[in-house]
C-alpha cells in the first residue's frame, strides 16, 4: 500500500512538472529477474515491455514497431546485453510524467558501468539496489522541487512557421530535422491538413515501416496514406505523385534518392540524433545531396514537446551515448609527427572516447548507440589512433576474427552455420571454399575515419601503413577489409598493399552497392593463398564482363574447391558459373564445352532465365542436373595443381 502511494505521488508530481524519471535494476539472477519483472506489471500493468527474452515482452531487437507511439511508462528487459540502439529509441517513446525502468544484465561489462556511473547526473536517474528501496525512491522524488511546466502551446510557434512555410512553397522539398519529442511528424500532419489533402485526395507517406509514421497518419485525420518505399518503387503508375518521408534516416540513402528521382517529395523528417542511425551523419550527406538535386529549404524544431524543456532525461541520455553534438577542434595547421595507439575503447579517457565516436558517427551515417556498446564490451573490438599532439585526428575500428573452432569449420564451408563477428573467414571460407582461411588469426578494417579537414591529406594512408605493421607484430595471418564498392573508396585502397579478393553478387541494403572484400597477408601462407584468390577474382571479372584474360589459375588451390563445393549442395549455382567457364575452356574438351545448357556462360542469363530458357520445370531440377554432371567430370578428370 506504501509503494503504490508513493508511485502515485512520485507521478502526479512528475505529471505536473513535465518530466520523466528512471529506474535501473540490477538483479543478480533468474530468480531475482523474474520476481522484479512480476512486482513491475503489478504496479503498472499498462506498460509496454520489451525484452530480449521473448517470453517476458515484445523482442528487444523490433524495438522500431514502438517508434511511432507515446507511451507512459516502459520496461526494458536486458538479460543478456544492452541493446543501445533500442534504449534510444525507447526512451525518446516515453511522454513527460512517465518512467522508463530498465533491468540490468546480472553479467556487468564496461557499457553496463558507464550506465550505473551516470546515474550520479540527475536526481531523476535512479539505480534501485532491490524492490524493497523502491518506495524510498520514490517518496525522494516527491519531495524534488520541480517546476511546474504547462502544457506547450499547440502547434508551437515553430510548428506554425514550419507549416506557414510548406503550405506557401508547395513546390520547394522540404527538410525537417529535430530531436526526439520535438513534433516533426505532427508538424507535417498539421501542414497536410493545411494544404487541403483529405480523405478523398490523400497524400502519399512513406517511411521505413507503417509505425514509424503512425503520428502523421493520426494527425493528418485521413490526408495522409501509408505505402511502403518498396511498393512506391515498382508502382511506376504513381511515379510524379506527391510523396512525404517521415523518419529519413531509417531509410538507406540510395533509397532515398531513388523515390526523389520518381516523386514530387514535398517533406521529409528525420530525427538529428539517436536511433535511426545517428542522423547527423545522415544530415550531413543527404542535405548536400539534396541540395545539389533540387530547391530545398530547411527547417529545426528545438522544444521540446513531449516532456518539459527542463528534462534531464534527454541530456543524461545523449551523455550517456554520446549523442550530443561536439564540434571537433581545430587540427593544427602544420602537422606534428603522429602519434600512433592501438587500445580497447574501454581503457580512452571520456574525452578521447567522444572525440572517437565524433569522428566516426561524422564520416558513417549507419552509425548507431549499438557501436558504442560494442566497442567497449566486445574484447575482440580495437581501435588504432593517430594523434596530432593531444587531439585524434584518424580513428580505425579494428576486429579479431579467426580462428575459428576446427568442428565448426566444416559447417561453415557447407554453409550450415554462421558466427557473429566472424565476416572475413566465414565469406571467404563459404563462397571461395576455402578451408585454410578459417584456421587464420584475422584483423578486420570495420570503419576508418579522418578529421573532415584533413582528408585528402594521406592520413588514411599513415594509418594503413601503422596497422600493417602493428598487426604483423601480433603474429596476425591476414588483415582485410569489407565495404559497398564506390569508385571513391576502391580508388583509395588501390593505393594500399591490400588487394581485391571477392565482390559479392547483390547489392547490399544499407549502402546500395555490392559488397567488396580486400586483403593482404602476412605470413607466407596467407599471401600465397590471397594471391590465388586475387587472381581468381579477376578471372570472374573477366567473364562477368565478357572481355578476355590472361590469368594462369592454380586449378587445385581455388577453381577446384568451388566446383566441388557446388557438387556437393553447399554452394548456388550463381556463385559457380564462371568457375565451370573457365575449367571447361582451359581443359575442355570444346565439344562438352559448347554441350553446356544454353545460355549458362552467359552472365547476361540470370539462373532464373536459366530454368526458363532450357525447360526445366524447377530451379532445383536444373542445378541437380549440373551438379550430377560437374561431379561426374570431376571424377574423372585430373589437372595441374
Amino acid at each position: 500500500m506504501f509503494l503504490e502511494q508513493a508511485f502515485t505521488n512520485a507521478r502526479n508530481h512528475l505529471k505536473t512538472a513535465r518530466q520523466r524519471a528512471v529506474f535501473i535494476f540490477t538483479p543478480t539472477n533468474t530468480d531475482t529477474r523474474s520476481q522484479l519483472l512480476t512486482q513491475l506489471h503489478q504496479l503498472i500493468p499498462d506498460a509496454v515491455c520489451f525484452s530480449d527474452t521473448p517470453a517476458n515482452g515484445k523482442t528487444m531487437h523490433r524495438y522500431r514497431d514502438a517508434l511511432g507511439q507515446t507511451s507512459r511508462d516502459v520496461i526494458l528487459d536486458y538479460q543478456n546485453l544492452i541493446h543501445a540502439d533500442a534504449l534510444a529509441a525507447l526512451t525518446g517513446t516515453v511522454s513527460g510524467g512517465g518512467c522508463l525502468w530498465v533491468i540490468l544484465p546480472s553479467q556487468s561489462s564496461p557499457f553496463q558501468d558507464r550506465l550505473l556511473a551516470s546515474v550520479a547526473r540527475s536526481e531523476l536517474i535512479r539505480h534501485i539496489n532491490s524492490w524493497s528501496d523502491l518506495t524510498t525512491h520514490l517518496s525522494a522524488i516527491k519531495e524534488l522541487n520541480l517546476a511546474l511546466s504547462p502544457p506547450p502551446e499547440f502547434p508551437s510557434k515553430e510548428q506554425q512557421s514550419v507549416i506557414h512555410a510548406m503550405c506557401h512553397t508547395s513546390t520547394t522539398t522540404h527538410l525537417l530535422l529535430a530531436d526526439r519529442g520535438r513534433g516533426k511528424s505532427t508538424t507535417m500532419a498539421l501542414a497536410i491538413k493545411a494544404a487541403g489533402y483529405n480523405s478523398q485526395r490523400p497524400i502519399l507517406v512513406t517511411a521505413s515501416q507503417p509505425q514509424a509514421a503512425a503520428t502523421l497518419l493520426e494527425h493528418s485525420e485521413g490526408g495522409a496514406t501509408f505505402r511502403a518505399w518498396d511498393r512506391l518503387l515498382k508502382d511506376a503508375e504513381s511515379y510524379g505523385s506527391t510523396l512525404v518521408i517521415d523518419e529519413a534516416a531509417a531509410i538507406p540513402l540510395h533509397i532515398l534518392k531513388e523515390l526523389m528521382s520518381h516523386y514530387r517529395v514535398w517533406a521529409i523528417a528525420t530525427t538529428v540524433d539517436g536511433y535511426e542511425g545517428c542522423g547527423k551523419g545522415f544530415a550531413l550527406r543527404f542535405l548536400s545531396w539534396l541540395q545539389q538535386s533540387t530547391t530545398v529549404q530547411q527547417h529545426t524544431l528545438t522544444e521540446p514537446l513531449r516532456w518539459s524543456a527542463t528534462d534531464t532525461v534527454e541530456p543524461w541520455l545523449n551523455n550517456l551515448l554520446m549523442l550530443t553534438e561536439t564540434q571537433l577542434p581545430q587540427p593544427p595547421q602544420s602537422l606534428p609527427v603522429l602519434r600512433w595507439n592501438f587500445v580497447h575503447a574501454s581503457e580512452l579517457s571520456d574525452h578521447a572516447l567522444q572525440q572517437v565516436m565524433t569522428l566516426l558517427l561524422e564520416a558513417h551515417y549507419q552509425s548507431s548507440p549499438n557501436d558504442l556498446r560494442l566497442l567497449l564490451d566486445d574484447p575482440r573490438q580495437q581501435l588504432a589512433l593517430l594523434y596530432a599532439n593531444e587531439q585524434i585526428v584518424s580513428v580505425c575500428w579494428l576486429a579479431y576474427e579467426g580462428p575459428i573452432d576446427s568442428s565448426l569449420s566444416p559447417l561453415i564451408l557447407r554453409g550450415q552455420r554462421r558466427l557473429k563477428g566472424q565476416l572475413l573467414p566465414q565469406a571467404i571460407g563459404f563462397y571461395r571454399q576455402q578451408s585454410t582461411c578459417l584456421d587464420w588469426r584475422w584483423l578486420r578494417i570495420v570503419r576508418i575515419a579522418s578529421h573532415p579537414q584533413l582528408l585528402r591529406q594521406g592520413i588514411a594512408s599513415i594509418m594503413i601503413s601503422k596497422l600493417i605493421a602493428e598487426a604483423s607484430e601480433r603474429g596476425i595471418d591476414a588483415v582485410g577489409t569489407s565495404f559497398g564498392v564506390t569508385e571513391e573508396v576502391a580508388a583509395f585502397w588501390r593505393t594500399t598493399p591490400f588487394v581485391e579478393i571477392r565482390r559479392g553478387q547483390k547489392k547490399n541494403m544499407a549502402s546500395g552497392e555490392v559488397s567488396a572484400i580486400w586483403a593482404m597477408g602476412l605470413s607466407q601462407m596467407s599471401q600465397r593463398l590471397i594471391t590465388q584468390l586475387q587472381q581468381l577474382h579477376a578471372v570472374e571479372l573477366a567473364w562477368q564482363q565478357q572481355r578476355a584474360f590472361s590469368t594462369d589459375l592454380s586449378i587445385e588451390a581455388t577453381v577446384l574447391p568451388i566446383l566441388r563445393g557446388f557438387a556437393a549442395g553447399h554452394l548456388p549455382l550463381s556463385n559457380v558459373r564462371f568457375a565451370w567457364w573457365y575449367l571447361l575452356r582451359q581443359y575442355g574438351p570444346q565439344k562438352l564445352f559448347d554441350s553446356q545448357p544454353e545460355g549458362l556462360f552467359d552472365p547476361a542469363f540470370e539462373v532464373a532465365d536459366l530454368v526458363q530458357l532450357n525447360h526445366f520445370a524447377s530451379r532445383s531440377e536444373f542445378e541437380q542436373m549440373l551438379r550430377k554432371n560437374i561431379a561426374d567430370y570431376l571424377r574423372e578428370q585430373s589437372f595441374p595443381g
